[in-house]
């Protein structure tokens, strides 16, 4: 038997790796949403294990505009949905592919921003007339 790994071997280290790096982007993304957007970001963690002291990102739900935007790791996997609120009522939930889902978050996101900002010019004009 030769010292050189298997494609098993190859393969299952990919997957250990791909799996971390899963759990690192969650925990960053969540973190920058926390400081961006905290009062509208929810965060769930879950322990590593049934004794382990760490936690990692199992899922994120973001409130921005008309939608919900929930992102879950589980079993390894990204699942991204975006659901249409209105009055607090969900009227309508859609999966989307990741990349297509942090183009619709980004745009919900610019438009907060936008309508923030122009309540920020209608109260400092108010104030300062």
């Amino acid at each position: 038997m030769s010292g050189l790994p298997n494609d098993f071997d190859l393969s299952a280290a990919w997957f250990r790796r791909a799996q971390s790096d899963l759990k690192a982007f969650m925990e960053a993304f969540a973190v920058r949403l926390e400081g961006a957007v905290p009062a509208r970001v929810r965060v769930e963690r879950q322990k590593d294990s049934l004794f382990s002291k760490t936690r990692h990102v199992t899922s994120i739900h973001v409130e921005a505009h008309n939608h919900v935007y929930e992102l879950t790791l589980q079993g390894g996997r990204l699942s991204a949905q975006r659901s249409k609120v209105v009055h607090g009522v969900s009227l309508m939930t859609e999966r989307m592919e990741v990349p297509q889902w942090l183009d619709a978050l980004r745009e919900d996101i610019q438009t907060l921003a936008e309508q923030a900002g122009s309540a920020q010019d209608v109260l400092h004009d108010f104030l300062m007339s």
